[in-house]
């Protein structure tokens, strides 16, 4: 009974040795990932907030992405010219666009622009300054500034993956959005040319 015991406490331990090198890889990989992504922003001439890379693995996608160094102080007005607000880096068939590294700006018409919801298009542009896609915004500008306490920094990047029915329900679809909050507002980024703004009560 006793060597029964043992060789199980033997095998529970290789198991959890195991995930401990699994996730000691996938933390390696997540840092080779923002590490890139860091040094392409530079060959490009981007400043970019390398505190607040994100990153998402799956099956389906991989996607690193964070804010442009100063976003979070641009005001709102200044969508109606077209804004640098993130540096990504896309690898995804859905995507429909080649994999690689995008700025990506954001416009607003000037009549939308207002506290509270609206809708922007993103433009991916790549390292030659081409724009190679357009993707469905929305953007929530807050009535005043709110303490960066509330979200522990000037600013967080966030990347999420949802599943949405299409209105006749007769299939689903995958989206990845990156999500930017800053202290006067929040963007919602879908890389994947969904009209995400039904979600946020359009």
């Amino acid at each position: 009974m006793r060597s029964s015991l043992v060789a199980a406490l033997l095998l529970s331990g290789s198991a959890f040795a195991g995930e401990s090198k699994y996730a000691s890889a996938a933390a390696a990989a997540c840092t080779e990932l923002k590490s890139e992504l860091s040094r392409s922003a530079k060959e490009q001439g981007l400043a970019i907030d390398e505190a607040e890379i994100g990153t998402h693995t799956s099956e389906q996608a991989t996607v690193v992405a964070t804010s442009i160094a100063g976003f979070d102080k641009v005001p709102a007005a200044e969508y109606a010219k077209g804004v640098d607000a993130a540096f990504v880096y896309i690898d995804s068939e859905e995507a429909g666009i080649p994999a690689g590294n995008y700025r990506v700006s954001i416009r607003a018409n000037p009549e939308d622009i207002k506290v509270g919801k609206y809708k922007a298009i993103a433009s991916l542009i790549d390292k030659d300054g081409k724009e190679v896609a357009q993707r469905a915004t929305v953007i929530e500008t807050f009535p005043s500034a709110v303490k960066s306490a509330r979200y522990g920094s000037p600013m967080s990047v966030g990347i999420q993956q949802h599943t949405i029915n299409d209105w006749n329900l007769t299939r689903f679809r995958k989206t990845i959005i990156v999500v930017i909050v800053h202290s006067w507002g929040v963007t919602v980024i879908d890389l994947f040319g969904t009209d995400y703004s039904s979600y946020y009560g359009f």
